[in-house]
């Protein structure tokens, strides 16, 4: 029986009404044949957090940090290393969710029966949708780009394009990882995910989109904390830039992969450009939406592409002149 491990980092500032919202799903996921455990890293404060208290009363396995080392990418490294300690219980495939993740009850089975079916898939995953969506314009805009994404994602797994999945959310194949020395992220970087990514193509995997499941998670509900979402996401495009641009120019993959990395990691910083054409893309939507809606969200994604272009002014700024990316909180809702 094939096993897949369920790892969720969950930060300090993580309230644990959600917490509770995500163990209730993480636990109602379809397993199929195989033998699934899940493990929560959480970053405490001190040994009576009650969410702490909480994740030792339910059927999952709870890995407790007292700092905050390289956030989100520390944390997972933290359950990877675990299994090194235990060479012959490491488990064949890894998921990895964030607490506001909200995946189909079908999404492990989808995505690892993606990754049996081709070996070159080193991660699956599936199109993401927004939990919070009516919550104000703010998360309908961003529904609404992600329903872009799905579209961009469809097209990239036709023609041989370049699928990152942000937050490396979906099921990773962990023998490729191990064989290939991928099982530890980078947490010097803005986007650890996007780094995994870009390594895993230069050594010729790809990722994989499962189109009969989906994820959701919560959308900035501010601008402010929208901003700061978009900054060190595109810090960690102009990071990417630099470190690997040598790199995939020569690599021996398919010029539809090359071409496909350097536009999905140089647009947003001229997304203004597209300003145009998101009325074209509002005539995709009204049939998602309704004509009223869509309406909003057209004008909501105009001024996006604007606010996406000024992000990626500022991350580059921020790279250029060497200031610190910051990781800030974000609201939560309950959902």
């Amino acid at each position: 029986m094939e096993r897949l491990d369920v790892i969720v980092p969950v930060a300090s500032f993580e309230p644990i009404s959600v917490l509770k919202r995500s163990v209730d799903c993480i636990l109602g996921l379809e397993k199929g044949d195989m033998d699934v455990r899940v493990i929560y890293v959480l970053d405490i404060t001190d040994e009576n957090d009650d969410r702490l208290k909480f994740l030792k009363k339910v059927p999952i396995a709870a890995i407790a940090r007292k700092s905050t080392r390289g956030r989100r990418a520390g944390a997972i490294n933290d359950a990877l290393d675990a299994y090194k300690r235990e060479p012959g219980k490491a488990p064949d495939y890894v998921a990895l969710f964030d607490v506001d993740s909200r995946p189909d009850r079908n999404f492990l089975i989808e995505c690892a029966d993606l990754l049996r079916s081709n070996k070159n898939v080193i991660i699956a995953s599936g199109a993401r949708f927004i939990t919070n969506e009516d919550e104000n314009i703010v998360t309908k805009t961003i529904a609404s780009e992600y329903c872009f994404f799905s579209d961009v994602y469809m097209m990239f797994e036709r023609f041989d394009g370049f699928n990152q999945f942000n937050g490396m959310i979906g099921v990773l194949n962990i023998k490729i990882m191990r064989d290939y020395q991928f099982d530890h992220l980078d947490e010097s970087v803005s986007c650890e995910d996007l780094d995994f990514t870009q390594r895993a193509y230069l050594s010729g995997f790809t990722g994989g989109f499962a189109q009969n499941t989906r994820v959701g998670e919560q959308a900035p509900s501010t601008i402010r904390d929208l901003f700061n979402q978009r900054v060190r996401w595109l810090s960690g495009a102009c990071q990417g830039m630099y470190t690997y641009l040598p790199s995939f120019i020569t690599a021996q993959i398919s010029v539809s992969k090359k071409l496909a990395w350097f536009l999905a990691l140089s647009l947003p910083f001229v997304a203004f450009l597209a300003t145009p054409v998101v009325p074209l893309y509002g005539v995709r939507l009204r049939g998602k939406y309704g004509l009223h809606s869509v309406i909003v969200r057209t004008f909501g994604l105009a001024g996006h592409v604007w606010l996406i272009t000024l992000c990626g002014g500022v991350a580059l700024a921020k790279n250029m002149f060497g200031w610190r990316i910051k990781w800030n909180e974000s609201k939560r809702s309950e959902v």
